[in-house]
């Protein structure tokens, strides 16, 4: 790769050394629109991708924009090597040993040499691919897969349409035929973003409790789901009894599930708060579960 960009380089100082040449040797100003096209050409040729591709898309405006923003731009390159070239050629007394076709030839000669030695487009599909690889290293979040993610978002969505009264079971079973489609990481990160925003009606909220109280979900999914999915729970006595018969249930079969659930301390200050309702039954079995649970060091 380096030296091809050294070889590159030295193909396109030949695009620069034609009108330092014909401005050295003193010929005319009419010689700047010839080589203003060369280096426009150039430019078409060695970076197609800042032009358009399509007839029908330079009857744009912006494609002539750009089009006449790069034309001033090359032709104040080729006046100042011209001027540069003239004022040494003067300074000197220059009286050059070629004619007004060799300068030419030479910034011509550019075009064919940098274009056998790059190819603009491999080096676009090169840059784009170093482009994704930094954004992964700089953001790891990321790296669940934002297209995933975004199919997952897509494929929760019919259970914003369920009724208030739908039963849980029928969500299990709308969650069983997700698990086909999409990653279980992906659709627990969408229902997550639903009760963030503020947006789940209660069939997705009964679809966050019954994910993230799965034995084997909250095994495999990374982060702690449970402790999680409760601090977004709306305060609904039938939701946070919902919530605590599932993961009680989750961690009498696997008790090592117990350093991803809330903590005694917080489901203690929840039976406070739901005290003489429906929740509280579920939420003291559900201590009781953790304390058997827990390691008799004390340590996850």
């Amino acid at each position: 790769m380096h030296n091809r960009m050294r070889w590159l380089m030295g193909a396109t100082a030949l695009l620069y050394i034609g009108p330092l040449m014909a401005g050295l040797g003193g010929y005319g100003w009419p010689l700047v629109p010839v080589f203003t096209l060369l280096f426009l050409l150039w430019h078409f040729i060695l970076r197609p991708q800042t032009w358009p591709r399509q007839f029908h898309e330079w009857t744009q405006y912006q494609a002539w924009a750009t089009l006449f923003s790069n034309a001033a731009i090359q032709l104040l390159f080729v006046a100042l090597l011209f001027g540069a070239g003239r004022g040494i050629g003067g300074a000197l007394g220059f009286v050059p040993p070629y004619g007004a076709i060799l300068p030419i030839a030479i910034s011509f000669l550019s075009i064919p040499l940098a274009r056998m030695i790059w190819d603009p487009w491999q080096a676009n599909e090169m840059n784009n691919f170093l482009h994704e690889v930094i954004r992964t290293i700089s953001h790891p979040e990321t790296t669940v897969g934002e297209a995933g993610l975004e199919a997952a978002r897509r494929m929760i969505a019919p259970l914003a349409d369920l009724p208030d009264e739908t039963q849980p079971n029928v969500v299990a079973q709308h969650l069983v035929a997700l698990s086909a489609h999409a990653e279980d990481a992906h659709i627990r990160s969408a229902l997550f973003e639903r009760l963030r925003d503020h947006k789940a009606n209660r069939a997705e909220t009964i679809a966050l409790i019954l994910h993230a109280t799965d034995g084997r979900l909250a095994e495999i999914v990374p982060g702690d789901g449970p402790t999680m999915a409760l601090g977004l729970l709306p305060a609904d006595p039938s939701l946070i009894a919902l919530f605590a018969h599932r993961l009680t249930a989750a961690l009498d079969e696997d008790p090592d599930l117990w350093g991803k659930c809330p903590s005694v301390d917080y489901l203690t200050e929840l039976a406070a708060k739901y005290d003489n309702t429906e929740a509280e039954a579920p939420l003291r079995e559900l201590i009781d579960a953790t304390n058997a649970a827990q390691p008799e060091d004390g340590l996850a």
